[in-house]
């Protein structure tokens, strides 16, 4: 997958749809997963709404909200596949 905008959005929207699992789930997480969501929830929080910065609209400009996030659509695949894996992790570990 090519390193474009629209395409860090589409991965960004994958891993904030995980992430958003994962926080209303992680009351369920084992034990023995609890550093790895630790250290994905510190990866993932720049990506929280609060951490986000405030918009103020002036006439009708259009405006761009930049991210925060630094690194490549590759860093953004691995941060997914780690959340994914987690997910997958919890389910097996609660049935």
């Amino acid at each position: 997958m090519t390193d474009t905008p629209k395409n860090q959005t589409l991965i960004t929207g994958q891993l904030l749809q995980i992430r958003d699992k994962l926080i209303a789930k992680r009351h369920l997480i084992p034990a023995s997963y609890k550093a790895e969501w630790q250290q994905i929830e510190a990866q993932t929080a720049m990506f929280d709404a609060a951490s986000q910065s405030q918009f103020n609209h002036y006439d009708s400009k259009s405006m761009v909200k930049k991210s925060s996030f630094q690194g490549s659509i590759s860093d953004l695949l691995k941060l997914v596949d780690a959340m994914r894996n987690l997910d997958r992790q919890i389910k097996i570990a609660i049935h």
